[in-house]
């Protein structure tokens, strides 16, 4: 066998000699500082080996440069590769996700986070990115669930909170339900003016119609920039917004705008609020304005009490 692999390897060298003669002799003049340097190795190895060793030396150091090349250069790849894929999925892991643990006290509970700090009077401009995406009527849906303040009054049985008889007041958008919660004195000011623009992503709020699917399986999810325990910017991202229905876009907008607002989750699964919208009645209950009443009264991260 060794026999057999030294024949081989002779073969080969007689085989590249004869290549080499014939590119020197067309490539002479481009190749004669190569043969220089190559006879100055050759004469430089040959005080400790054999010219027949010296090839064999010489093959095995290129062979092994080569292979150094083909182990390096995937190295590469995968490292850039890998730096794309990890900063595209920086901003996902980065946003607050719905694994909260809600002790039940009282009542039903609502988690708040942090409020806005803004001066009274103070408008808050929101900016929706990609409306073309949606019809011009759903675009209009995003605005009512916002700026709207029409009530509706449901009767208590609906939601297992009393025997049916009893009614209470719920709101169809932010406006109405923010101007309720501003009647009570707070700490901080509780916004009720909203400015809506399309295609702009400067206001303090953004809401992104993605046709992209969430890698985590959600319809939307919101996150806040804040300082000093106060909101600066809120970004909305509602996910495969062209297939939304009119209905679970409006359910969809009013529980993210809510998160945009300063609120988290509730342990109501009846209330809009709840971190999988169950209900089939998802407007802005009073246990939500009480909560906003609460986290504006200089209560972040704390929870506030719907009593039953």
């Amino acid at each position: 066998m060794k026999s057999e692999q030294v024949f081989d390897l002779e073969s080969q060298r007689v085989l590249l000699q004869d290549m080499n003669i014939r590119l020197k002799q067309s490539f002479q003049i481009a190749h004669q500082p190569l043969q220089k340097l190559e006879q100055q190795r050759y004469s430089h190895e040959s005080k400790t080996n054999s010219t027949y060793q010296n090839t064999l030396i010489s093959r095995k150091h290129r062979r092994r440069t080569f292979l150094g090349i083909l182990i390096i250069v995937p190295i590469l790849l995968v490292s850039v590769f890998s730096s794309d894929l990890t900063s595209s999925f920086v901003n996902d892991n980065d946003v607050m996700k719905s694994g909260y643990v809600i002790q039940n006290l009282k009542g039903d509970t609502i988690d708040t986070f942090h409020s806005w700090d803004i001066p009274k009077e103070r408008t808050l401009y929101i900016d929706i990115v990609n409306p073309t995406v949606i019809d011009n009527d759903k675009v209009q849906i995003i605005r009512d669930a916002i700026l709207s303040e029409k009530t509706v009054s449901l009767d208590d049985s609906l939601f297992h909170k009393a025997i049916s008889g009893s009614q209470s007041t719920y709101f169809l958008g932010w406006g109405g339900a923010l101007k309720q919660a501003s009647q009570t004195p707070t700490k901080f000011t509780i916004p009720t003016s909203f400015s809506i623009n399309e295609g702009s992503t400067n206001g303090d709020i953004t809401i992104i119609l993605s046709t992209l699917e969430s890698p985590d399986g959600y319809s939307g999810f919101t996150r806040s920039v804040v300082e000093n325990n106060q909101i600066l910017k809120s970004t909305i991202t509602i996910y495969k917004a062209d297939q939304l229905s009119s209905a679970e876009l409006e359910t969809i907008t009013r529980h993210e705008f809510g998160h945009a607002v300063g609120l988290i989750h509730s342990s109501d699964p009846y209330d809009l609020m709840h971190s999988t919208i169950e209900t089939n009645y998802p407007f802005i209950s009073n246990c939500d304005i009480s909560a906003i009443t609460h986290l504006y009264d200089g209560n972040a991260n704390d929870k506030a009490v719907c009593e039953i």
